[in-house]
């Protein structure tokens, strides 16, 4: 009686063992490329920071017109946004 499990298993392993030859395998176009994105940051990235820009503005703005005891809340903001960027970026 033959062993089909067997079998399966001999036909596993013979495609495990499969060795590819040179002109199977095709290089990517290009060589440096890991799958990473093309732009620098991404769209949301960009309103992270633009965010963290305007929060620092408004910051120096009322430090130089008020006084730091009324911007020190601001920079607080600022700071704990710059954190969330820390864990979350």
């Amino acid at each position: 009686m033959d062993h089909p499990p067997e079998d399966d298993t001999a036909a596993r392993v013979r495609r495990a063992r499969q060795v590819l030859a040179g002109t199977d395998v095709h290089p990517p176009a290009d060589p440096i490329d890991f799958g990473y994105q093309e732009e620098l940051f991404s769209p949301e990235q960009r309103i992270y920071f633009a965010a963290l820009l305007v929060v620092l503005i408004l910051g120096l703005l009322l430090w130089a017109l008020v006084g730091f005891g009324v911007a020190s809340f601001v920079f607080f903001v600022l700071a704990l946004g710059l954190i969330a960027g820390w864990f979350l970026l």
